[in-house]
Formats: C-alpha cells, structure tokens, sequence
C-alpha cells in the first residue's frame, strides 16, 4: 500500500502532482506518470479491505440531489471508499469500436473526438496486461496488436451455438474476471459487484501495478476546488471534517468521477460553456426469452457479446448496441425437460449527450444532477435490436418471457468532455483543460459520444495515456 499520510504532513510541503480520487482513471494516470515525482493522492474515503466488504455487504455510496423530468427512475451510482468503484463493477472490459471515436465524421452525429483507437491501442493492451484480462477472437472487430494476456473463459451453452453459427458477430467477453494470473478464478455465481473469491480486477488487489517511490497517500479528505492563479493551478483545496486546508502543487489531477469532477470545476471558477453539461451514460433493456436450445451454464457471469447490432450506417439515425449474454444469474424455465432453454440477454444502446442533462452547484456548493432522459437516438437503437433478436440468434426465439429497463448502468459520464475547441470543450486530447495547463480531469467525464460499450477499459487507457504525456 502506499504511504498514508495526515492532512499536516500533506500540506507542509509543496507536491510534484496531486492526485483527486483513487479508482481506475487516478491509478492509470499514476501508472504514467515519469518516475521520480512526488505525487499526493487524496481520497474522500478510507481504505475497505475486501474481508471487510464481505462482512459488511455493502459499500459507501454518493448521493446527489436530483432534478428528473424524464419521467422514468434514474440512478447514478459511485462509492466513495480507496478504490471507488473499482471494488463494485462487474469487471466487463470491452474495447470501444474504432468507429465509437468517428462517430460524427462516419454518421454525421455526436460530437468529434479529438484522437481516434489507433491513439488508444498500446494502452489499451498495456491496461489489459495489468488487469490480466480474460478473453480471445474480437481482432476482426476490435483490432489488437497482442493477445489477450488469458484465455475467455468457458462458453455458455447459448454462446457456443451462437458462435458457431455467427463467428463475424459473436465474440467471448473481454473480462478483468480472473481466468489466469494472480487472482482466484472466477465463481461464476453472478455476484459480481461484491465478488466473494475476490476474482475480478480492483486497485486494492491489483496495488502492485501502481507502486512506486515518492508516491504517498491521504485518506478522509475531500477534494474542494483547485486554486488557479494566472491560467495555472497551484494548489487543491481539501475539506477534512470541519477544516480547510490547501496542498500547494505544480500540478493537479481531478479523477473524482463525472460529477465530481464538474463540481470541482464549477467551485474552481473555470470558465468553460461545455462545462457540466452533457451528462450522460448507456440507456440498456434487460431481456428473459425463451429459446428452442439450451441456453446457459457456462464459465463466468457474462460469457458472450453479440455485435450484430453495432456498427453500420444505422448509426446515422439508431444508436449502437451491444448484446450481452448472461450466464448466471439466471431463471429456469418451468418446463419438464426444458429447464435452461433461457437466455437473459441485455441490450446495451449509446446515448446522444444532450447539454439539458448537467451537472450544476446548489446553494450549498453541492452538485445537482438534472436529468431530462435519454435521447431518442438511444431509444430507436434498442427498438431495432429488440425487433431483429432473431437474425443474431441459430435457434427459434419461442417468447420474450420478460423485459426491464435498468435505472442506471452505473457508468456516469460527459459533464467536462475533450475536443480540439476550448469552445465546445473542457478538455484536449491530453485531459488538460483548454484554459489551465497544469490541470487535468481525467475519467469517462471526458467522453464527448457514448459508446455501447463499457467505458472503463478506454477512460483506464486515456488516463495511462494522459500520464505518459505528461
């Protein structure tokens, strides 16, 4: 573990870099950065070992007040512990489609990325290596120049059909769910966000991939805002308990998630019209349908992705989707002889950011989310699939048995997005801001599209990007 430290220790003495948050865009960003810098990370949470969240069966989360017109539940999930969420996803770790960051010069929507996946690529397969992802056969969808470090894990029974039958469209799931290398294999019990055998990814059990000299840490403070003098920041305001204090720095690094990160901006009193705004994240539909072959038991949670309803020119007018294939849990089916002739699938569509949905300061300083809903975009993306299920599936789709829309997918994303102009922007290809060279805002708050989809492995390779840059 790193250096702990008081709140007296880090401000007597000025920081090389100053790190806010400690979940994957803080640690990837460490992991970049050049060797020989005094770097401070400073965590509004404590460390929770993994025997301790077992015990407890749950975690610290984030709360923020609310204004929803869409007229549907909405859910933004964070937890606030060493780590953050690193210790609650699901460990899915798909590549963006090399047309995710060409979305509006291909189709002629969303806005521009200011870099494109050949940018990505070697940090993808370095982010790969330390999460010692498990996976195979997604090279003819998602171009790699080198293997995954382990093999996919074993198949559902409804994945080994589908492959066999559509092996352009049908590929294994990219996971940080062990399948090899120094963690416990995957139980495959469909428990995921608290893993019991501690077999997926986490900073906690991947520490070693960040440790270096110089590094220290801070717990139980709170990022406040930057100071910012002359265009450059100087130092990060903490709040810890019921005092202030300032970390004086050359340089400062927010990777406190989207929201947060707005937050932070706003209080800073950085000047930007993109700021907050186009607060976003996948609109998805979960769907139990009855098939005519067996359709689980396998080696994982989640075994299979389908892309037959992702790229195309469809993307001018219907989002991308990507088709997850869930192995456990699952339900039987109450026929005699037909108990697992079920597929839970779930539909998983890019969102238009739209600026209505922001994040904004209350009279307390606080953030305050607005959310008006989903693009319409996203919502004919899902139609298409949910109509055209049969031509990705071998087998007859007898009936959909259920269908549920999700309140969250717990990716919050938008609110400080990069591109070329300081004008419609926060950030530049390197997740500084436009307007002070020394800050960055790191984290899937910078995506200016929403890919189908999960967005950890690209803000992971962004933020080792943005370090090595430095």
């Amino acid at each position: 573990m790193f250096n702990q430290i008081t709140v007296a220790e880090a401000t007597a003495e000025r920081w090389d870099m100053v790190i806010a948050g400690s979940s994957f865009a803080a640690m990837f960003f460490l992991r970049g950065l050049p060797s020989g810098l005094r770097v401070l990370i400073v965590e509004k949470g404590e460390i929770l070992p993994h025997a301790d969240q077992l015990a407890a069966f749950s975690r610290p989360r984030e709360t923020y007040a609310q204004q929803n017109t869409s007229g549907h539940f909405k859910d933004w999930v964070a937890h606030t512990m060493f780590g953050g969420n690193s210790n609650c996803w699901w460990g899915q770790v798909p590549r963006f489609h090399p047309n995710d960051f060409r979305l509006a010069q291909m189709y002629g929507v969303g806005a521009a990325w200011p870099l494109g996946y050949d940018d990505l690529e070697p940090f993808y397969a370095e982010v790969e290596q330390v999460m010692q992802v498990a996976g195979g056969d997604s090279e003819h969808i998602l171009p790699r120049s080198a293997p995954f470090p382990f093999p996919p894990h074993a198949l559902s029974r409804s994945d080994i059909a589908c492959r066999a039958a559509f092996p352009d469209i049908w590929v294994p799931v990219a996971t940080a769910r062990s399948n090899g290398g120094s963690r416990a294999t995957c139980c495959a019990n469909g428990v995921c966000d608290l893993c019991p055998v501690d077999a997926k990814f986490t900073v906690l059990n991947g520490i070693d991939g960040f440790l270096r000299d110089g590094v220290s840490l801070l717990t139980g403070a709170e990022a406040w805002r930057v100071d910012i003098a002359a265009g450059r920041a100087t130092g990060l305001v903490i709040r810890a308990g019921d005092a202030t204090a300032t970390v004086a720095a050359d340089q400062v690094a927010l990777a406190t998630n989207a929201v947060n990160n707005a937050a932070i901006l706003l209080r800073s009193g950085v000047d930007s019209p993109a700021l907050g705004a186009y607060l976003h994240e996948q609109h998805s539909l979960e769907l139990e349908i009855d098939v005519a072959a067996p359709g689980y038991f396998g080696g994982s949670s989640i075994t299979g992705h389908c892309y037959g309803f992702y790229d195309g020119p469809h993307r001018s007018g219907a989002a991308a989707v990507l088709v997850e294939n869930y192995n456990a849990p699952n339900a039987l089916r109450a026929e005699r002889g037909r108990w697992s002739e079920r597929m839970k699938l779930k539909l998983i569509a890019e969102d238009l950011p739209q600026a209505d949905n922001r994040v904004s300061l209350g009279a307390d300083d606080q953030p305050r989310l607005t959310w008006v809903g989903h693009s319409d975009y996203a919502r004919a993306g899902l139609k298409r699939a949910e109509d055209n299920l049969q031509d990705i599936l071998p087998f007859a789709l007898e009936r959909i048995v259920a269908r549920r829309s999700p309140a969250t997918e717990a990716h919050i994303q938008g609110t400080h997005r990069m591109g070329a102009d300081p004008a419609t922007s926060v950030v530049d290809n390197t997740l500084r801001l436009h307007r002070v060279a020394n800050l960055f805002a790191l984290g899937s708050g910078v995506y200016p599209t929403s890919s189908a989809a999960n967005p950890t492995l690209t803000l992971s390779a962004l933020s080792l990007r943005a370090g090595r840059l430095v």
